[in-house]
């Protein structure tokens, strides 16, 4: 879609995720986002999943979809206006999925869903998890979800089939149901949109999809797709050191990365250079600022609430024993209300470095 440079009024965003330095300021201690479970059914086995293993799922109760949905109306009190889906398992695995997301509709909340794409993709698998809705194949779940609005952020690690089905747990096919859900969201229209309805998830950067990732985030924003590329999360199963930095290639290769995605932007008009020292370097490498951990928290299975989904260990309370408005207040997060750019504090220093940062905005000074 943009073969040369890309639109003047670009947002360098997927809807629904992020919110502009004006948004931040003018909503200042409105709880604007939330990360939410819903329901724990995955039939795939990724070895870098945050939520698997994850000690936020300590305790016998987990909400149900009444539960979810009053956090939710609470949580539209308070100023939300997305719902962003991550776990505990894939959220297309769950029967009611769909049924919540008309009921974020009525409220005019954007559902921002990451997903795998394998039930997307499979029309046997789109119809069996939505039949109850009349849903026959993939076409025609992608219809509804367009119908309420979603934003797809469809897990996308590689190009070659061999390194993305291992990435799933070595799920043989997966890729080819992911790269026809893909096909189906693009024909459908979700990138074209501004901003766009629909980004490639190619975190986590690891040795195994490092050296395709530059071609990845470029190919991605060609064809109008936003594109995630971060190291992993310090949550789940890569919570230990020993996990995140086995995994993680070196502070130079991710500087470098880092560097070259931002070239690739200044190179094709998606940002400026007055741009990128003005926002600061993002935690996603070429993409918006993340501010979640100032307009938002994570609520889990459980009902714990915590600060985001990069960490299961920062405890900011339960709302089986207060309300969601109790919560916020009181949180880290709602001290951090109205800044723009966060960076990562659960990831800086460990699957981040310390310096990259500093060191990418440098590189950027210099070009």
């Amino acid at each position: 879609m943009y073969p040369d440079k890309f639109p003047v009024d670009l947002i360098n965003d997927v809807n629904g995720w992020a919110f502009s330095a004006q948004v931040m300021e003018e909503n200042k201690g409105k709880l604007l986002t939330l990360d939410i479970d819903f329901g724990n059914f995955c039939m795939l086995n990724c070895p870098h999943c945050f939520r698997r293993d994850n000690g936020a799922d300590l305790g016998s109760k987990q909400m149900d979809f009444d539960d979810v949905l009053r956090v939710v109306q609470e949580g539209k009190k308070l100023g939300l206006r997305s719902v962003k889906f991550l776990g505990a398992g894939e959220p297309f695995e769950n029967p009611r999925f769909l049924e919540f997301l008309q009921e974020l509709k009525k409220l005019d909340i954007i559902p921002v869903i990451f997903t795998k794409g394998h039930i997307i993709g499979d029309d046997n698998l789109a119809a069996h998890y939505n039949r109850h809705h009349g849903i026959k194949n993939s076409e025609e779940l992608i219809e509804k979800l367009d119908e309420v609005g979603a934003s797809i952020l469809l897990g996308f690690n590689s190009f070659d089939p061999d390194v993305q089905d291992k990435m799933v747990g070595d799920i043989k096919g997966y890729t080819a149901k992911r790269n026809r859900a893909l096909e189906l969201l693009a024909k459908a229209g979700f990138n074209q949109h501004n901003p766009t309805r629909l980004c490639l998830a190619a975190n986590p950067i690891t040795h195994s999809n490092y050296d395709e990732l530059l071609a990845i985030y470029k190919w991605g924003r060609w064809w109008s797709m936003y594109v995630v590329i971060c190291p992993t999360m310090v949550s789940g199963r890569c919570a230990k050191e020993t996990d995140w930095s086995t995994i993680t290639p070196s502070p130079t290769k991710l500087i470098d990365l880092y560097t070259e995605i931002y070239r690739f932007n200044l190179e094709r008009g998606i940002q400026t250079k007055e741009q990128i020292i003005q926002e600061g370097i993002a935690s996603y490498a070429g993409g918006h600022p993340c501010n979640q951990v100032a307009c938002g928290m994570y609520v889990t299975l459980t009902g714990k609430v915590l600060r985001c989904p990069g960490d299961d260990v920062t405890f900011f309370g339960s709302i089986w024993e207060e309300s969601l408005a109790d919560i916020w207040h009181k949180s880290e997060n709602y001290q951090r209300a109205g800044c723009f750019n966060c960076g990562c504090p659960p990831k800086h220093g460990k699957s981040i470095p310390g310096n990259l940062f500093t060191k990418v905005m440098e590189n950027m000074r210099e070009m």
